[in-house]
């Protein structure tokens, strides 16, 4: 109760203060903007990353999945990743010495998808016995059998896609991946067209749909591609991509966040639609920093506009790898109330 009326007698003292409207927004907005950047500076993975052991398993996945995306592109270079398999371990082995005694299970994941690494790159002729005997040396705190069997990649045939994507809900979102190559099929814009209006049921905040997307195809979708800069080694094969963006302008001045949230709602149901139709895609990120996302106006997007993330898509090859990507128990991230 205190606390509620120190808050209001706060927001009436600055009310007095600034007494014109355009001065109080912008109070509101300096204020919603320091508090922000306070707890996203108290909380990101970047600062005293391995003192803090969801931090650190935050960022193992994030390393993990590097390994697990070089294995699905179309043509990998020979023994690639290396250093960073390397480096991975290294970090796997300060994890098992700091919190292995709290979640010891955590490490099962990364190191069944180092294991398949070591499988697939000797298959293909390298020898990494380095890595071999890291990799045994951490393992050795498990029984073989622990160690999953499902990890690093699997093989997918379009024909699979076709037969499950459409069966049910369940069977739709267990057959969806991120697919880092295509086939060189043009893709019709009809069910391009399909896909957003399937979108575009998507709820929002008031049902006031504040979300735009723009469709870029051939060079100016690889150019887009270069310009997100996380797809390196495979950038070229992404000649369809939508940039899903929220409009600033559909919100009001405490409605701080809610252009991601409506945002996000939206690229998950465009993504599972275009993967309805049959069609592959893989989503990529746009959470940079100001500067970075300035150069979004080469591709014409209006500063009103805040990125959410970009699709990109295609008709599918007969035969793909795909990450495994291995998902959490829910008992990891559900807490029931």
């Amino acid at each position: 109760m205190l606390k509620r009326i120190k808050r209001k007698m706060s927001s009436l003292l600055l009310k007095l203060m600034f007494p014109h409207s355009e001065v109080w927004l912008e109070w509101r907005f300096i204020k919603e903007a320091f508090h922000f950047y306070k707890l996203t500076t108290l909380y990101n993975a970047s600062h005293h990353t391995d003192d803090d052991m969801e931090k650190m398993e935050y960022t193992l996945l994030r390393e993990n999945h590097v390994i697990e995306k070089g294995m699905s592109m179309r043509n990998p270079r020979k023994g690639f990743g290396q250093q960073k398999v390397s480096e991975l371990l290294k970090r796997l082995q300060k994890y098992y010495a700091l919190y292995g005694d709290k979640d010891l299970d955590f490490l099962k994941y990364p190191l069944a998808t180092i294991k398949k690494y070591i499988e697939y790159t000797e298959a293909n002729g390298v020898k990494i016995e380095s890595i071999k005997n890291e990799y045994k040396n951490i393992a050795s705190h498990f029984d073989a059998s622990e160690i999953r069997s499902h990890a690093g990649i699997q093989e997918v045939t379009k024909e699979f896609i076709f037969s499950t994507c459409n069966s049910n809900f369940k069977s739709l979102l267990n057959s969806r991946h991120s697919i880092r190559y295509f086939s060189d099929k043009p893709v019709d814009r009809k069910i391009i067209v399909e896909a957003l209006e399937l979108a575009q049921r998507t709820p929002s905040a008031c049902n006031r749909q504040g979300w735009k997307t723009h469709v870029f195809q051939g060079d100016k979708s690889v150019e887009l591609m270069k310009w997100q800069g996380g797809c390196h080694g495979f950038e070229e094969e992404l000649k369809n991509s939508i940039l899903v963006t929220a409009n600033l302008k559909a919100f009001l001045s405490y409605e701080v966040h809610q252009a991601y949230v409506d945002g996000g709602l939206y690229a998950m149901n465009l993504i599972n639609a275009i993967h309805s139709l049959g069609l592959g895609c893989i989503p990529l990120s746009c959470g940079f920093e100001y500067e970075k996302l300035q150069g979004l106006s080469a591709f014409g997007i209006p500063e009103n506009e805040v990125p959410i993330v970009i699709v990109a898509f295609g008709n599918l090859p007969d035969k793909f790898k795909v990450a495994v990507s291995t998902r959490k128990d829910i008992n990891l991230t559900n807490t029931f109330h």
